[in-house]
């Protein structure tokens, strides 16, 4: 109840307060990221001190200040050191976690560093039905991107039913732009199929060297899938292009033949047993991912980005990724001027850069697409409320409906 009086207060508070700056200003200001972070700090350290004061100072009080038998029994309230330690290191876990996620440009720098303030201040209690050692606030990280992904599905298809209808309704209008990319598309199915082979050999590795793991060393790497799993997932975009390479595959190749190898050697029905769930479950799951992300690169280009002219580019605005490749063909210069750009947007630099490439290369050219700003500091807030209300995390509750 001492942390849920201490940390939830200010959960809400910088919640709210970043969520409206999201919509209104499209930003996350660093004074609530580092208030949110000095308080949490600030409250750990007091009952890391305290954890070693507390005795003293609770035996003065009774017996000195309010004189009680030196018999009396006493309560000393303290906060145990293991909890303190447990917290710091989910911390530490959700910023390794955050500064990848920013890295492979799965989100900004202020949400990667809004999510290691909630990681901080949200109480162990709310994680309690589906914790994880470690990481509990991997629950969190579920909780944010569900509902982020349900919402952009359902849109992608109510569009596109709309889309259907115009063109069945209105039959001499006719689209100009090609509804997917085949090339794009050729690459995806490719690196989900090296991903399913990998998927495959991991499991595998789990099913069949769980125990004499466990046997042997003590550890428990059951836990492990789920974190394995999930970071395909998030990380699917900047995988792909590591699944593409053939080496990998070999890689992959190579794993799969030693588990096979190994499992049918040792356990043969066992073995079969685990390849032939693994295979139905991942099949699965890759159709329904492939059709995800297929509808939501339908919703990006349909009805997540607007035109603007060349000469209103400017700071914090993110550039449809055609636009991004063309300059990119110009090695020399993209390399030299514009660099990395991160999903904040752009800097002010490399906005003015693309608009001089722009009118020198695309001189017919006056208009291009941005991708509009999308709210995800407020998503964020909405799945810190599901996880304070579960207690668990979607995906869990999604399993017990079955």
């Amino acid at each position: 109840m001492i942390f849920d009086i201490l940390f939830l207060p200010f959960v809400f508070f910088i919640g709210l307060v970043t969520s409206y700056e999201d919509i209104k200003y499209g930003k996350v200001r660093n004074k609530w990221i580092i208030l949110g972070l000095s308080w949490g700090l600030l409250i750990i350290v007091f009952f890391f001190i305290w954890y070693f004061i507390a005795s003293p100072i609770t035996r003065y009080y009774h017996f000195e200040i309010q004189n009680l038998p030196d018999n009396s029994p006493i309560s000393v309230f303290t906060v145990s050191l293991g909890y303190l330690g447990r917290v710091v290191l989910n911390a530490i876990i959700a910023f390794m976690i955050a500064f990848l996620m920013w890295r492979s440009d799965a989100w900004a720098a202020g949400d990667a560093k809004l999510f290691t303030v909630y990681s901080l201040l949200i109480p162990f209690e709310y994680y309690w039905k589906s914790f994880l050692p470690y990481f509990p606030s991997f629950v969190l990280l579920i909780n944010i991107f569900i509902p982020i992904f349900l919402y952009l599905l359902i849109r992608s298809i109510v569009y596109f039913l709309r889309f259907l209808y115009l063109k069945i309704s209105q039959p001499r209008v006719t689209e100009k732009k090609k509804l997917f990319d085949k090339k794009k598309i050729g690459e995806r199915l490719k690196s989900m199929g090296v991903m399913l082979l990998g998927f495959i050999s991991i499991f595998l590795f789990f099913g069949l060297l769980q125990k004499p793991i466990k046997n042997s060393f003590n550890i428990d790497v059951s836990s492990l899938q789920m974190f394995i799993f999930a970071g395909f997932i998030i990380f699917s975009g900047s995988l792909a292009k590591i699944f593409q390479k053939a080496i990998t595959f070999k890689i992959i190749i190579a794993f799969l033949f030693l588990m096979l190898a190994y499992g049918f050697s040792s356990f043969p029905s066992a073995t079969w047993q685990i390849l032939k769930q693994t295979i139905q479950n991942m099949i699965i799951f890759m159709i329904v991912l492939g059709l995800f992300r297929a509808s939501i690169d339908f919703h990006i280009l349909k009805t997540g980005s607007r035109e603007i002219k060349i000469e209103e580019l400017g700071p914090g605005m993110n550039l449809e990724e055609t636009i991004i490749s063309e300059i990119k063909k110009d090695g020399k210069y993209y390399y030299q001027h514009i660099g990395r750009i991160y999903p904040e947007g752009l800097t002010l630099e490399q906005a003015e850069f693309i608009k001089k490439w722009l009118k020198e290369k695309k001189k017919e050219v006056e208009i291009i697409k941005i991708y509009k700003p999308f709210p995800f500091v407020a998503w964020m807030f909405f799945g810190v409320v599901i996880t304070l209300i579960l207690k668990s995390s979607l995906f869990h509750l999604f399993l017990n409906l079955k």
